[in-house]
């Protein structure tokens, strides 16, 4: 896990103490939590304050920077052929900058650090992960291609989501998947109180995910009840088949970011971008995803849609629409960019797909600068 900024494992650790959720309550022990103990005399002490609280519970189910710092937000993107990534964060001013370390580090990445008690199935914290084609799982062939993981602890959770295949082993050790390092990936983490756990819960609901790894606790899903649903895998069988969340960040550093969550169904035979971002938004939106013939630049009526012409600088590289697992929309005019995983294809309104977008004024910056030059109408 990650405690006061280092890396600690239980075997290299000798500080023993428990946590007592709701009464802000550190307690150092002496005892190992092991039935021999019964036994062997003890102590604890047990100390009330929510500053030292905070601190204890801070090491789980949040993002992280690469050092291991709580942060609001980070979007990470893997270049193709490249295991150094860039990463663009919660601040005043978020700009593209380098990682402290590369994506298949054992240390020093936000990805790895956020991770680090998910990996390591740490039994404090609940996670609920899901994907297409999981890892040590064969490919399960679903329609969806959502893949992300919840971490959820007290009143904290986290939201990652990735288009990387076979990557995040529930119980590690972590690890990146070499056959994924010449495709360009995106990874976004969203800190948030679990107060919207329920509309976030919804949302990867109608995105119809495969789940390979949930440990959430009976307690938990029974106080949130689209959570449960969701690890339930409950069908959905009414309309709308198209749900749009609205909720903010945590705000860890004073860096909240505005979230829209869109999570759309097999049965909304809706295009992601055409009807859903463009119309929900109402608004132009130039967009990065690989498309078909028949799925072109739209530049009649109020709103247009346009693609962005490939090959495109993004983040410091030269990156190819077929060298790149990430799908993006960028919302004209209104600070917001989308993390999408579908297609521009017509055969994508079949296909369950998810839209996570980010208000923040940096990020929607740095996308402009990628998506300068579009194509021609009607093409």
């Amino acid at each position: 896990m990650q405690l006061a900024g280092s890396e600690v494992s239980r075997e290299a650790d000798g500080a023993k103490w428990a946590l007592v959720e709701g009464k802000n309550t550190i307690c150092f022990t002496t005892n190992d939590y092991k039935m021999s103990e019964k036994q062997i005399p003890g102590a604890a002490i047990c100390l009330e304050n929510a500053g030292v609280y905070n601190a204890f519970t801070a090491a789980v189910a949040t993002c992280k920077n690469d050092a291991g710092g709580d942060i609001d937000w980070f979007l990470v993107y893997k270049p193709p052929n490249l295991l150094d990534t860039k990463i663009i964060k919660s601040e005043i001013n978020p700009t593209w900058s380098n990682s402290g370390a590369t994506i298949d580090s054992d240390a020093g990445h936000s990805i790895r650090t956020t991770m680090a008690d998910f990996v390591a199935n740490n039994g404090n914290i609940n996670v609920l992960a899901y994907s297409d084609d999981p890892p040590n799982l064969p490919p399960m062939n679903e329609k969806s291609k959502a893949k992300g993981v919840l971490l959820v602890h007290n009143g904290a959770a986290a939201w990652f989501v990735h288009t990387a295949p076979n990557f995040l082993a529930h119980l590690g050790p972590y690890s990146w998947p070499a056959a994924e390092t010449p495709k360009g990936h995106m990874f976004l983490c969203l800190s948030f109180n679990v107060a919207q756990l329920n509309s976030v819960a919804k949302a990867i609901r109608y995105q119809e995910p495969f789940i390979y790894a949930n440990n959430l606790s009976p307690a938990l899903l029974n106080l949130h009840n689209e959570l449960s649903n969701l690890a339930k895998g409950v069908q959905i069988r009414v309309t709308p088949f198209l749900e749009h969340t609205k909720f903010t960040t945590k705000s860890a550093n004073g860096a909240a970011a505005n979230i829209d969550a869109f999570g759309k169904h097999t049965k909304s035979f809706a295009d992601m971008y055409a009807r859903v971002l463009k119309n929900k938004f109402a608004a132009n939106i130039r967009i990065w995803a690989p498309s078909d013939t028949r799925s072109k630049s739209i530049c009649k009526g109020q709103y247009q849609l346009r693609k962005i012409a490939s090959p495109m600088q993004f983040a410091g590289s030269q990156v190819s629409r077929e060298t790149d697992s990430a799908r993006w929309a960028l919302i004209e005019g209104k600070n917001t960019v989308c993390f999408t995983t579908n297609d521009y294809k017509m055969n994508e309104k079949r296909i369950p797909g998810a839209a996570v977008c980010l208000e923040n004024a940096g990020v929607y910056t740095a996308f402009t600068a990628a998506a300068f030059n579009v194509e021609g109408c009607n093409k």
